[in-house]
């Protein structure tokens, strides 16, 4: 019976422990959420007195045609948009052509094919 009580209070211990490890945890996450939402509301208030400038990243020129290489233009504004998006005005995409090989499709059906056990 003694060991039943010792055990008890041991894993009570562990338990409370837990408890305040984890309520220390929130804590700390509520913190960094409310100084998240204020610096939000700070740049938001910023952002609204004076409207930013929007870069031109187009040349002067006017926007350049979609290359004939097979790609539809469609497919090539979008990724004319990802790399603008992600990487920037001063980034410039130098080329863009389909992938002449078979061999992302060829692995995957490696990967596949290895997954199946043989009976």
């Amino acid at each position: 019976m003694d060991i039943l009580i010792a055990a008890a209070g041991e894993l009570l211990k562990f338990e409370t422990a837990l408890l305040v490890l984890v309520t220390a945890g929130l804590l700390v996450l509520a913190k960094m959420l409310s100084d998240l939402r204020a610096e939000v509301r700070s740049l938001r208030v910023a952002g609204g007195s004076k409207p930013a400038a929007v870069p031109s990243s187009a040349p002067a020129s006017g926007p350049q045609p979609a290359p004939d290489n097979g790609i539809p233009p469609d497919i090539f504004a979008a990724i004319v948009c990802a790399v603008h998006y992600t990487l920037g005005d001063t980034h410039h995409i130098v080329s863009v052509s389909p992938a002449e090989s078979l061999m992302w499709s060829r692995e995957g059906r490696r990967s596949i094919f290895r997954s199946h056990s043989i009976r």
